[in-house]
């Protein structure tokens, strides 16, 4: 495939910032919002798994790896690694000190006796019918609350990604960039896998729970550590190596692997039109595959939390043919699409942050109970319009992290 399509190519002028990232980012964040705000909508046919066996984390997790590895890559190669390791801690601190103060205000804010803080302190499971408390109850007091905040063994589910985002920045990503430094990259990649493989292979005492948990922290209940390493590292491989990369998909074995990311993507879309999730109406359904063997198919290949490996390849193809198409066709997507994507993605950090207090405020509403499609669909357009005005005219972004 020639990237370079002379009116509508995206310009290549080997900035740090690549705003092909940013409208991917801007594009996952709103359907990854919108997952959050639980009420089934139009949104949700683009969002709940409908362009393949794969959610916004995925994507979420491998685009923040490689832009680490292009921004922090860029200042190891050019002030070493000391001083990389010092922007990575600072940042750490900074997602960590996020991390705490949103556990410590939803938790608070549990001692206020007007308000339902349900939405945000326990999770419920839709196949098993179970809800999860993510708090110690508020008779175990605050210091309880307090430690348990301090580890991050408590929290918002839709913030405990960014637990995950703080031990890889704290603990993994140093270790990443001291071995691309040394050219170690081959043993990087190969400690990645056997690690995802133990995980992937391992028996499990707990059905649909990682056994290995090594930090205990609460996000490694949907994100275990030992299995989601494996996208981020090779992200930031990828991000430190972008200009090889680009080189290679220009030409040659490239082009090709980039049509066949195209066809493997579509024969996921194919797959997972057979989902027989009931909230989806029949005509958006297929029947090719029966219910029962999709089941079992995404059971053993596709589960989310361990990111099995039809989850994986298809992360990967549909990765690849977004990031190709948005190179090629750069112009009209930015023109049509840019002016709302991009500043979303490049203030993902802040909507992260936001969302949590406007999924409260909205769980505080009776318009949820009203079980109501179009409702449904109002609530989460009025909610995304919020949030990308509050990006427009930077609320309160002196004091929240972008």
């Amino acid at each position: 495939m020639n990237f370079q399509t002379k009116d509508w190519a995206y310009p290549e002028d080997n900035a740090t910032r690549d705003l092909r990232l940013d409208f991917m980012r801007g594009f996952v964040i709103p359907l990854l919002i919108v997952s959050h705000f639980d009420y089934f909508s139009l949104f949700m046919y683009v969002g709940w798994e409908r362009i393949g066996v794969i959610s916004t984390a995925e994507i979420f997790v491998t685009l923040a790896g490689i832009v680490i590895g292009m921004v922090y890559g860029k200042k190891l190669k050019k002030d070493g690694f000391d001083a990389c390791l010092s922007a990575l801690l600072s940042r750490a601190a900074q997602l960590y000190r996020v991390n705490v103060f949103i556990i410590l205000c939803i938790g608070f804010l549990r001692y206020v006796p007007f308000i339902d803080t349900t939405a945000v302190t326990t999770f419920h499971d839709p196949y098993r019918g179970i809800d999860y408390p993510l708090y110690p109850s508020v008779n175990d007091g605050i210091f309880r609350l307090l430690s348990s905040a301090l580890m991050l063994r408590c929290g918002p589910h839709q913030f405990q990604v960014v637990g995950l985002y703080v031990v890889l920045f704290a603990l993994v990503t140093p270790l990443i960039f001291w071995m691309l430094e040394k050219k170690h990259i081959k043993l990087l990649l190969g400690l990645s896998w056997v690690l995802y493989l133990i995980n992937f292979g391992m028996p499990e005492s707990q059905v649909a729970t990682a056994e290995i948990r090594w930090t205990g922290a609460q996000f490694e209940y949907a994100f275990p550590l030992i299995a989601w390493q494996l996208v981020y590292i090779h992200g930031v491989v990828a991000g430190y190596y972008k200009k090889e990369l680009l080189d290679f998909f220009k030409e040659g074995c490239g082009n090709i692997m980039i049509y066949n990311a195209f066809f493997i993507s579509f024969c996921f879309i194919l797959f997972t039109l057979n989902h027989p999730i009931k909230e989806f109406a029949e005509w958006s359904k297929l029947s090719l595959i029966s219910p029962e063997t999709f089941e079992n198919l995404y059971f053993n290949y596709f589960q989310k939390y361990k990111i099995g490996p039809g989850r994986l390849i298809n992360t990967v193809a549909l990765f690849i043919s977004i990031y190709a198409v948005l190179t090629r066709y750069w112009q009209p997507f930015n023109r049509a699409f840019g002016w709302i994507l991009i500043p979303l993605g490049q203030a993902s950090l802040y909507v992260f942050f936001i969302h949590i207090f406007l999924l409260l405020l909205v769980s505080n509403t009776p318009f949820p109970g009203y079980h109501n499609f179009f409702i449904n669909t109002t609530i989460h357009f009025l909610v995304l319009t919020l949030i990308w005005i509050m990006v427009k005219t930077q609320f309160l972004f002196r004091w929240i992290p972008r």
